[in-house]
């Protein structure tokens, strides 16, 4: 019994002796607040929750019941969960706490926050401007708390730099907006490799990207990639003869008729292959040239391992749109016993850079330690063999603010490095216009259907570059145009018009 005791000893004991000195509680009722979020059971999640609660208890009075669930259980459950009215304490939301923000919002599953955020939590309202606060708005009120991430569009070129110096190839040079703008220098790389290297003649120069946003245009799209209703961003203005108020269908635009040509044309150039599946391997072995980034705020030098150099050079277009807020956060649950010990406990996890380490890292001497210069190492702790760690949920976005964690050099930079550039980034990102506004497709859900199913009738050939030449894509893309009118996408950028000024006059 006592073996089996020890590791908990040793992490209450680390807690106590290595926690900033924790002030007393607040004349704050204890209660015991249930946690969930979407994420993999950890094997060390008990000895981790019982070290966390003692930081917890002397800080606010207050415990957590941390409660992990799978995706695929997440889903399975958590509805219902929700729906029943019970307690939950703090839930996630969003893509990988599988829950719809503004769905579970509406129905009245979270509690509303405003006056909570500006008497318990301060410091959490702090990390975001009102315009974000305001996009965080459902029916008038705020029932969420946005992690403090990457909460924009950070687009970026990864390129094989041990290629690039050898080969001289430039990736600097010419504009660098989105991926279209690259086509002539992965030409370049491809025709010098080739000549390098003919054993790999037969492979794409770039790995793949089958996206149209954001990767190959910036707009504000409202039904996530149907791209039928759209607006363009000021600043950016990547679709000629609208205005950033006039709804259009991306796909009736001359923009989309010639990326799709590109797109075939680029495959046919060999820059980008017609079909990446089961190729996983050209990523790693230094014959692929360029790669995409999203969200990569700093670059290892070795991110696809030790046969060559990674770089990478960052979009001229930063931007942010609603769902990069709505896509990771905490809530409250509706009928929540005791939610003043929540939101205080959402305030040190959200400001506590203690707290934001442990819920990722677990506990100090255990889980991680500490080397001479002061950064963290997972040499001859429990995390140490990856794939069998004990408790490792590197990022986490569920969990709250990832900015003042303290993480590996290897995963945010020297002296943190990656954090102060996210939150320099964040600070740069356009806003797009209607940036809070959602879409309610009801009105026109037949419709949002069929074109749904229309668009994924022809997205694959298209966003692939899968025809035999650009004949071929101007009358694909025309019988594609004619489809999705016959099936009501004209009524859909209607309704989404009617939304969106009537969402205007209301602002």
């Amino acid at each position: 019994m006592l073996r089996k005791c020890l590791p908990l000893m040793l992490a209450i004991a680390l807690v106590i002796g290595l926690a900033p000195a924790a002030s007393m509680a607040e004349e704050l009722p204890y209660a015991k607040i249930d946690w969930y979020l979407g994420l993999t059971p950890a094997t060390d999640l008990a000895t981790v929750n019982d070290a966390l609660n003692v930081y917890l208890k002397e800080k606010i009075n207050t415990e957590v019941n941390i409660v992990m669930l799978e995706s695929t259980e997440w889903e399975q459950r958590m509805g219902t969960m929700l729906a029943s009215g019970q307690d939950l304490g703090i839930v996630g939301f969003g893509s990988q706490s599988k829950s719809d923000y503004v769905i579970e919002s509406r129905r009245g599953s979270y509690l509303a926050l405003d006056d909570m955020l500006d008497t318990y939590a301060t410091g959490t309202k702090a990390l975001f401007s009102d315009e974000i606060w305001d996009a965080m708005r459902i029916n008038g009120s705020i029932y969420g708390i946005p992690t403090l991430k990457d909460n924009g569009y950070y687009i970026s070129l990864i390129w094989n730099d041990t290629m690039a110096q050898e080969l001289g190839i430039d990736p600097l040079q010419g504009q660098y907006r989105n991926f279209r703008d690259l086509e002539g220098l992965l030409l370049e790389a491809k025709e010098k490799r080739d000549a390098a290297y003919p054993e790999w003649a037969d492979r794409p120069i770039s790995w793949s990207n089958d996206r149209v946003d954001p990767y190959n245009f910036a707009i504000e799209f409202f039904l996530n990639e149907n791209y039928v209703a759209a607006c363009n961003i000021e600043g950016i203005m990547d679709v000629a003869g609208y205005d950033t108020e006039t709804v259009f269908n991306f796909f009736e635009t001359p923009e989309f008729l010639e990326y799709a040509i590109q797109r075939q044309r680029m495959v046919d150039e060999g820059i980008y292959a017609y079909d990446y599946t089961d190729r996983s391997e050209w990523q790693y072995d230094g014959s692929i040239f360029a790669f995409i980034g999203w969200g990569y705020a700093y670059m290892p030098e070795h991110l696809f391992g030790e046969n060559f150099v990674t770089k990478m050079r960052m979009s001229e277009h930063i931007w942010t749109a609603t769902d990069n807020f709505h896509s990771a956060g905490t809530a409250i649950s509706a009928n929540c016993k005791n939610p003043v010990n929540a939101i205080k406990a959402l305030e040190l996890i959200n400001t506590d850079p203690f707290v934001a380490t442990m819920v990722r890292f677990g506990v100090e001497g255990i889980h991680y330690n500490l080397d001479e210069n002061g950064d963290m190492t997972f040499e001859g702790t429990s995390n140490e063999v990856a794939g069998s760690r004990a408790f490792h949920f590197w990022y986490n976005a569920p969990a709250g603010n990832l900015t003042i964690v303290k993480a590996p050099v290897a995963y945010s930079g020297p002296d943190n490095i990656m954090m102060d550039t996210i939150l320099d980034l964040n600070q740069k990102a356009l806003l797009p216009p209607h940036l809070g506004f959602v879409f309610d497709p009801t009105p026109v859900a037949n419709q949002v259907a069929a074109v749904t199913n229309v668009v994924l009738e022809y997205k694959t050939d298209l966003f692939n570059g899968r025809l035999s030449g650009e004949e071929e894509v101007r009358e694909v893309v025309e019988e594609f145009i004619e489809k999705l009118r016959a099936n009501g996408s004209e009524a859909i950028v209607a309704e989404a018009q009617k939304q969106i000024d009537a969402w205007k006059a209301a602002q």
